[in-house]
């Protein structure tokens, strides 16, 4: 669709599983508007090789746009964009690099799906055009809270870890997380620990 603006954190598309950039062996790349996966003719004029499409094929399901990027090979800019799918089914459910998204009315979503961090990977940005070049519509977009959560897991996932502040043990401070913390100190240390905290009680 013409006049469409390019795909942002946080939106939500099902993208073009047909429209594909695809490189042979001696470098030529040319976008391919492919009815279904297979082999296909490199489209220089002067190649004749043949490439297997079906490795970047991908599903019709929703995607979540996470982020943008723009790198140079040889003399041409490549927009690329890092997705993290959506699925309705169930069979991920409860894992730590999930999360559950409830359809709404502002995501677009057709039914319940779940967030699949695990599965995050990078496509081409003609994955988000037509067989026009134009941008696809969005179907949606996160609510503020869905983005938060992905973002905590996705932190998890690659593990990038921070030091809790002050702030942060004043606002989640319960005995439920006392005890996960305190058991998974090593037996030396839960004594210190308990001496230390009766010691400061008198």
């Amino acid at each position: 669709m013409s006049g469409q603006k390019p795909p942002r954190q946080g939106w939500i598309y099902y993208i073009n599983p047909h429209r594909v950039v695809l490189r042979c062996k001696l470098s030529h790349t040319y976008i391919y508007d492919l009815p279904e996966p297979g082999e296909v003719e490199c489209q220089h004029h002067s190649c004749q090789l043949k490439i297997n499409s079906s490795r970047v094929f991908r599903g019709g399901h929703p995607h979540i746009v996470w982020t943008s990027k723009q790198f140079q090979d040889g003399s041409n800019y490549i927009d690329t964009f890092t997705l993290i799918p959506l699925t309705s089914s169930e069979r991920n459910k409860g894992l730590p690099t999930t999360w559950p998204i409830k359809a709404t009315s502002k995501n677009g979503l057709d039914e319940d799906s779940f967030a699949l961090v695990h599965q995050i990977c990078t496509v081409d940005a003609n994955s988000f055009k037509d067989s026009n070049g134009d941008w696809l519509i969005r179907i949606g977009q996160l609510e503020k809270p869905d983005r938060g959560a992905i973002e905590e897991r996705l932190k998890f996932f690659l593990g990038i870890h921070e030091t809790p502040n002050e702030d942060w043990f004043v606002q989640n401070a319960t005995p439920e997380l006392l005890k996960k913390v305190y058991f998974n100190l090593s037996e030396d240390d839960q004594n210190r620990v308990l001496e230390e905290l009766i010691d400061d009680m008198h």
